[in-house]
């Protein structure tokens, strides 16, 4: 693996981190307010769901 390969790896899994803390914060606040998310299932499909068992679900 060159130089440069593993820099943008290194890359890619901080975006990777920063995108996970963004969503369990958003998850976090909309369960604190009762809401509901819209997440997608691998079919395309959107479903709603109470942020609180998304919550749940994430431990």
């Amino acid at each position: 693996m060159t130089n440069k390969q593993k820099e943008l790896l290194a890359f890619s899994e901080k975006i990777q981190q920063g995108v996970q803390k963004a969503v369990r914060k958003l998850v976090e606040a909309r369960a604190a307010s009762n809401k509901d998310l819209v997440i997608g299932d691998l079919k395309g499909h959107a479903h709603r769901v109470p942020a609180k068992d998304l919550l749940r679900s994430s431990k």
